[in-house]
């Protein structure tokens, strides 16, 4: 659980700062790509602002150098002088001329052109400059800052997960006191709670009056309610430490946990499909009380047929465990596996709220998780998927 928390932290500082620096290298590379472009613009419009035609009538065009273009028209649109490059794609120019945007960017042959235009007294000047190094520039900038991208996120990965490791040491702590004191307190409750139930046997053999025998039932009943209770908080303490694996013939386990329930509830009904040797590395202890659980539940919750199957998939095995009893409503299938939650068991019996809860954590104890398809009136179906190795 404890480790889960740390990948969740590591997720939220790492994602944190990538999500800073993202925005910090985008803000470079548009800053910066915006400066060349308003430079390369600027040169443009230095260059027309120069009185044009008449240097070029007294033959100084020389004065706009490559990769500088530039085209002259008259009034009529007709070209008085041009210096552009042969590939040139004339279309593009008409295009730009005829529309009334002052600049475009343009690309041909690979190569990257700056367009820009304005009206002069006596026609219309355009202007063309090849900017393929600038785009050059920033195509090696968007590379740099890919790779500090990638870089930093390494770094702040295994940064997050120090600092989160840092952040969960009280709550390992406060999770192992937490952890002693129930292991301790259900081992003290063991022992006077075994004295009392073997004490109200011995007194169940003395002659007792009809009510002093109906209320040694009740404490009976009672007692034998918190040997339940004091198990499963035993159980939950043991929550998170490993335990040995083993080898384990799960079909044979189903099945003999299921003819058991059948022996002890020779009225009730259970239908078992089961796949054959089907084995999987795990605890025999554990994974009968994980059973045992949705088996009570199911008896207890409904009146009719229960049916449990185990089967496997190409991914998974999966043992079901199906009832037709009253359901649960849809706005407590997400709280149903937390402890202590009961709902409503006015009609029911009592209960704990720890069985869901010890479930679900024998499940991910090994490598499987739980689905719940539940209607109210119709029944519960419960699903443990146990992934294949």
């Amino acid at each position: 659980m404890l480790e889960s928390i740390r990948k969740r932290l590591t997720l939220l500082f790492s994602g944190s700062f990538f999500l800073v620096l993202v925005l910090i290298l985008i803000g470079v590379y548009v800053t910066n790509a915006q400066l060349l472009n308003r430079m390369e613009l600027n040169q443009l419009k230095s260059v027309s602002d120069r009185d044009i035609f008449e240097r070029i009538e007294h033959g100084e065009d020389h004065f706009i150098r490559n990769p500088i273009y530039f085209q002259l028209l008259d009034g009529s649109g007709n070209e008085r002088y041009a210096s552009l490059p042969p590939d040139v794609e004339s279309k593009t120019l008409r295009r730009f001329l005829s529309s009334n945007d002052t600049t475009q960017q343009v690309e041909w042959d690979d190569r990257h052109f700056l367009l820009y235009q304005r009206s002069t007294e006596e026609g219309r000047l355009l202007l063309m400059k090849d900017i393929s190094p600038t785009e050059d520039t920033l195509q090696r900038l968007i590379a740099v800052l890919a790779g500090i991208a990638v870089l930093a996120t390494i770094v702040l990965t295994l940064v997050g997960y120090i600092l989160a490791g840092r952040a969960v040491i009280p709550v390992q702590q406060a999770f192992d006191r937490q952890r002693r004191f129930t292991s301790d307190a259900s081992h003290e409750l063991r022992t006077p709670l075994t004295i009392v139930y073997s004490g109200i046997e011995l007194l169940e053999a003395e002659s007792l009056s009809n009510e002093g025998r109906t209320i040694l039932e009740d404490v009976k009943a009672e007692t034998a309610g918190m040997q339940y209770l004091v198990s499963d908080l035993l159980l939950l303490a043991r929550e998170g430490q490993p335990s040995p694996k083993q080898e384990v013939d799960l079909s044979s386990l189903v099945q003999k946990t299921v003819e058991r329930f059948q022996h002890a509830y020779s009225n009730r009904v259970i239908h078992a499909s089961i796949m054959p040797d089907l084995r999987m590395k795990g605890d025999t202890h554990q994974l009968n009380r994980l059973l045992t659980v949705f088996l009570e539940n199911a008896l207890v919750y409904s009146d009719d047929v229960i049916d449990v199957s185990l089967e496997e998939t190409t991914t998974e095995r999966q043992l079901t465990i199906q009832d037709r009893g009253i359901g649960i409503a849809s706005n407590q299938q997400t709280k149903i596996f937390e402890r202590f939650y009961r709902g409503d068991h006015s009609r029911h019996g009592t209960g704990t709220g720890l069985g869901l809860s010890i479930a679900q954590s024998i499940a991910e104890q090994h490598g499987g998780t739980i689905s719940i398809d539940s209607t109210l009136g119709e029944g519960t179906r419960f699903i443990i998927h146990f992934p294949t190795l």
